[in-house]
């Protein structure tokens, strides 16, 4: 194999891995920075917590990715279905408006509430909400695909 083969080999494989990983993670990656902003944001608007504050809040971001998995799973018994990836990239491309709604709920709640539950409450109606919108934009994004003429974005594994 030559060199230049060689090359073009790697260049393939290193931007499969790349769609791979990018594909696979937007949804987490959305999530995590919707995690770290919430967190800031109640640190402005309940000041900084102490340890069981802390605590609270990842229980709270937990909760809401548990509660809605044990829901649509049909107690933990079903498989989630995935749509196909271009679907999947087209509705996480949208990520910052499902961010956005996820930490508007969070400030609603902050704002409406000063109890230490708010550090438990903000994270998990963030997450709730952001599952929401990330589903709309998953939804909108297989209404485009399909109008296009891409039958195959509204499906989904089993």
């Amino acid at each position: 194999m030559s060199d230049q083969q060689s090359s073009e080999g790697a260049s393939r494989t290193f931007v499969r891995g790349l769609r791979s990983t990018v594909g696979r993670e937007s949804t987490t990656f959305g999530f995590s920075i919707l995690a770290t902003v919430t967190f800031g944001m109640l640190q402005v608007t309940q000041g900084s917590p102490d340890l069981p504050r802390v605590f609270l809040y990842a229980v709270g971001a937990v909760l809401s990715f548990t509660l809605l998995e044990g829901v649509l799973s049909r107690g933990f018994r079903r498989p989630m279905p995935q749509h196909p990836t271009q679907t999947m990239a087209l509705g996480t491309s949208l990520n910052v408006i499902s961010v956005l709604v996820g930490l508007g709920a969070a400030l609603l709640v902050s704002e409406w509430f000063s109890h230490v539950a708010v550090w438990c409450l903000a994270p998990f109606v963030a997450g709730v909400g952001y599952l929401l919108a990330e589903s709309v934009e998953d939804a909108l994004a297989e209404r485009i695909l399909v109008a296009a003429g891409d039958d195959s974005a509204k499906e989904v594994s089993p």
